[in-house]
């Protein structure tokens, strides 16, 4: 990228706002229907962040833009369920649950219980604000090999 983007003009587009306290019953619903524990840190992130689709105006590899989501809905479900992510959770050294996907659907996000924040192939930051920068600006991620060291 050659400039770096405003974070919250992009996450403002997407809905988000300071303060934002969505309601997550029904969230908290779907993920107990497919045996997850729900703990205060997923909460916290989806009441903030839950239910948003973002989009990157920078266009990627392909010429499109890049979009994330925060929108468990699709993607947990009977594919993805408790239990389905002991790997990461290898990594992560806690327990994790998908919010939503980044990079055109091509990785799933997740949050972890002490509110950090993975992808599908290691850490994206040590809280959403950082994630969000990591994801939005490019910016790198720490590989699940790295965090082993």
């Amino acid at each position: 990228m050659s400039t770096k983007l405003d974070v919250t003009a992009i996450l403002q587009n997407a809905g988000w706002f300071v303060g934002r306290r969505i309601d997550t019953a029904k969230l908290t619903e779907h993920y107990r229907k497919y045996g997850f524990e729900v703990f205060p840190a997923l909460v916290r992130f989806m009441e903030e962040f839950g239910m948003l689709e973002l989009v990157i105006p920078e266009p990627d590899q392909t010429g499109d833009p890049e979009r994330h989501h925060t929108h468990p809905e699709w993607v947990v479900g009977d594919y993805y369920r408790y239990g389905c992510f002991q790997v990461e959770e290898s990594y992560a050294g806690e327990k994790l649950i998908p919010v939503g996907e980044a990079c055109n659907e091509n990785l799933l996000l997740f949050v972890s219980e002490s509110g950090k924040i993975y992808h599908s192939t290691g850490k994206l930051g040590d809280n959403a604000w950082e994630a969000w920068e990591a994801l939005i600006n490019q910016t790198g991620f720490q590989d699940w090999a790295d965090l082993q060291n």
